[in-house]
């Protein structure tokens, strides 16, 4: 690709400065905008202006009146409707999102993973097990480290393996990785898309539309049968399906009496045992099948993966246990921003017999539809303690099925649930909704969480 002389860059997250970082390494001249001028974007600016990049900070205009741009590179977290993604759209110049400006300069082959949910362990899983199988590896994407950054690195490893968001895929033209999957996809983000579920879907197909074969991508059994997926897949090979299940006769990966397998032939060869895994719950064994999956296609064999599968541990914030104190488990899921990883959650850690989770939930909602808990909350739950802008919302739709209480703070829910708690029970925080009315993001939500458990119960 030629190096385009002059890049404008829009948005100065942490998207926004790799990709004004990798376009300095391409000798470009780099112009960078952001409608915020916090205290972190002013910053990230002086660090900028230091190499000689122009930032400005608090844009307001929808056009760009200055030196015509020859690419303009766009952070995946900007709005088509917000200012930059106005300006964007009008400009003249291509526009490329920050995963494809990245993507272009990549040197090593990628594996990509998108799904409403699982998508990050996933990533970790997949990178982890193929290093401890002997490869060079780093994970990259929608994870916390832009590709932009991680192209600068690709020229030493052996596969970049990369999580992808549908905010990140919207902006993708050539993005092609050597093999793909698509987890699972559920109601999320529904604010973002006019033509709800069918547009979502269509956001995540766009993985891979630049994959010749079919046989290099794989999907959870009912995620293949989706029509904007089914539709969008390349005419050439057939996708590599997986279940946590035995029951999908298509599956090539599945579950059987305990074990992770691999069919052939007819027959489903074990490869490990889902209790060795120390990642918990149906949804992990879903997760561990795909990276399984996508190993093979990279060209490693399932045996040489068990060592990661075994020592595997999840992140912070994905069903992490902070505290276990008098008798009753504090889980942190903070990373369950959607109904289905709530699902997920109750399903995984609920304690026999039904009814001992004292759930905390609320947040910002993404026009997404709680009635898929219908089901599990009465089956599961207790007592709801609710939090965040969607806290009366969500106590008027399920104060019917349990007990609902609302808090202004997450502290206040926390110590409430302490007191309400007794030997047995869990207390999870899986708020189900995104965290920005409150925070800045889900982690700080997790790790004010964890505080208050640990202020509460003395460990």
């Amino acid at each position: 690709m030629q190096t385009p002389q002059h890049i404008l860059v829009l948005g100065l997250g942490v998207s926004g400065v790799a990709a004004a970082e990798l376009a300095l390494q391409l000798r470009a001249r780099v112009t960078v905008l952001d409608a915020a001028s916090g205290a972190r974007q002013q910053e990230r600016a002086e660090s900028l202006r230091n190499r000689s990049v122009d930032v400005r900070l608090g844009w307001n205009q929808d056009a760009w009146s200055g030196d015509p741009p020859t690419l303009a590179v766009l952070s995946p977290g900007i709005p088509p409707g917000s200012v930059l993604g106005r300006l964007a759209a009008g400009l003249a110049c291509p526009v490329a999102g920050e995963l494809e400006f990245g993507f272009r300069h990549v040197a090593c082959p990628v594996l990509a993973i998108t799904g409403t949910n699982g998508k990050t362990t996933t990533t970790e899983l997949l990178a982890a097990c193929l290093k401890q199988a002997g490869k060079r590896v780093m994970a990259a994407g929608n994870i916390g480290v832009p590709l932009c950054e991680a192209a600068r690195k690709s020229g030493q490893l052996d596969f970049l393996v990369v999580e992808v968001s549908s905010f990140q895929l919207e902006t993708c033209e050539r993005f092609a990785p050597l093999a793909a999957a698509v987890l699972n996809i559920t109601p999320d983000h529904l604010d973002r898309y006019e033509t709800g579920m069918a547009g979502y879907a269509a956001a995540k197909a766009r993985l891979f539309r630049n994959m010749p074969d079919a046989g290099k991508i794989v999907l959870r059994g009912d995620v293949a049968v989706m029509p904007e997926i089914r539709t969008a897949l390349p005419a050439a090979g057939t996708p590599v399906l997986f279940s946590s299940t035995d029951d999908l006769w298509s599956a090539y990966f599945l579950a059987a009496d305990g074990m992770l397998c691999r069919r052939a032939g007819g027959q489903a060869s074990p490869i490990i045992h889902r209790d060795r895994l120390r990642l918990k719950g149906l949804h992990n064994v879903e997760n561990a099948l795909a990276v399984i999956a996508l190993a093979e296609l990279a060209g490693v064999p399932a045996s040489a993966l068990v060592p990661g599968l075994e020592s595997f541990a999840p992140s912070p914030h994905r069903l992490e246990l902070v505290a276990a104190a008098n008798g009753v488990r504090y889980i942190n899921d903070s990373k369950a921003t959607n109904p289905d990883a709530v699902v997920r959650a109750l399903e995984t850690v609920a304690p026999p017999p039904p009814g001992r989770i004292l759930l905390i939930a609320g947040g910002l909602d993404k026009g997404m539809d709680f009635s898929l808990l219908t089901r599990a909350l009465p089956l599961h739950v207790r007592e709801i303690f609710l939090i965040g802008k969607s806290r009366e919302s969500l106590a008027n739709l399920w104060r019917g099925m349990v007990y609902c209480q609302q808090f202004s703070s997450l502290e206040a829910a926390v110590d409430v649930a302490v007191e309400h708690a007794a030997p047995g029970d869990v207390v999870l925080l899986s708020p189900g909704c995104a965290s920005m009315d409150m925070f800045a993001n889900y982690a700080e939500r997790g790790d004010s969480f964890r505080r208050a458990v640990k202020r509460r119960v003395g460990e």
